[in-house]
Order: C-alpha cells, then sequence, then structure tokens
C-alpha cells in the first residue's frame, strides 16, 4: 500500500513535462526562505499542489501563476508563524522555570560538592572531539547547500505533500 502511494506520488511529479523547470524554481525559492519570500511562496505552491492532488491533477501547478501563490502562502505562513509563535512562547516560559529550578539547584550542589575535585576531573578530549565533530556536520551541511540539497529537499517536500493527501 505504502509503496504503490510512493510510487503514485513520484509518477504524479515526473510526469509533468516541466518537472524540472518547477523543481528548480521550487529551489530557489528554497534558497530565499532565510529572507522570508521563499517559505510563503514555497507554502503558496505545496497548498496549490496539494488542492491539485485532491482533486486528482496529473501536472504540478504553475509558478507563473505567483499572484495566487503569493495570497495563499502568505495566509499559510500566517498561520504557520501565529502556531509557532504559540509554540515558541509556551517553550520559553517552559525554559525560564527550568532554568529557574536548575540554578537552585546547581547552587545547592556547589555548595556542597568539591569544586576542586570537579576540576580536576574535567577533560578536554572529548571536549576538543566533539568540538571538530560539530565543525565537520556545519561545514558538511552548508556544503550541501551547494551542491544542489534545495532542489532534492523540494522534490521530497512534494512527494510529502503528495503521499499525505493522497487516499
Amino acid at each position: 500500500m505504502t509503496g504503490q502511494r510512493l510510487s503514485d506520488a513520484f509518477s504524479t511529479i515526473f510526469s509533468d513535462q516541466e518537472w524540472f523547470n518547477k523543481v528548480l524554481v521550487g529551489g530557489f525559492y528554497f534558497l530565499l526562505i532565510p529572507f522570508g519570500i521563499g517559505i510563503v511562496m514555497l507554502n503558496g505552491f505545496l497548498e496549490e499542489f496539494v488542492a491539485g492532488v485532491r482533486n486528482g491533477a496529473t501536472e504540478m501547478p504553475q509558478w507563473r501563476n505567483s499572484g495566487t501563490i503569493l495570497r495563499k502562502g502568505i495566509r499559510k505562513s500566517a498561520f504557520a508563524l501565529m502556531v509557532l509563535a504559540t509554540v515558541y512562547i509556551l517553550f520559553f516560559i517552559g525554559t525560564i522555570i527550568l532554568t529557574a529550578v536548575s540554578a537552585i539547584l546547581i547552587l545547592a550542589l556547589f555548595l556542597t560538592i568539591n569544586t576542586f575535585q570537579i576540576i580536576r576531573s574535567f577533560r578536554p578530549l572529548p571536549l576538543l572531539v566533539s568540538y571538530v565533530l560539530l565543525t565537520v556536520a556545519i561545514a558538511i551541511g552548508w556544503m550541501w547547500i551547494v551542491v544542489g540539497w534545495p532542489l532534492l529537499i523540494f522534490l521530497m517536500m512534494l512527494v510529502q505533500a503528495h503521499l499525505f493527501t493522497s487516499r
């Protein structure tokens, strides 16, 4: 069942005559996410794509419908921003509470544990190894952006939208 749905998702995308151009433009907008317009356009395009899949369309929407895509993207992005703001506010309040409790516990431990013993048991090698691994992971992540991952990510976003939309 899942294999058939996955096959349908890929065949819907690749059966479009202009699939590469549409994915290329989507990858370009993916790169513009830090500037705000990218996520709005992607949300609008995905909403159009989902509506098309629900109605049985065999082609992806056209990027030329930028006005419609922009309007739908603004509406969807505003809703997502409200949900994220609510989650972030709750997370921020939870973090403040946990920080206050942690500060009290740390202060209590500091007053009861021998500080010199903690300093003596510190090992710099694991810290250095974790720093190097983190730096390599970040460097590889930035390299992927240059090599074309935005196109692949947008393609997978389309497949995911098709999988969640199809019945």
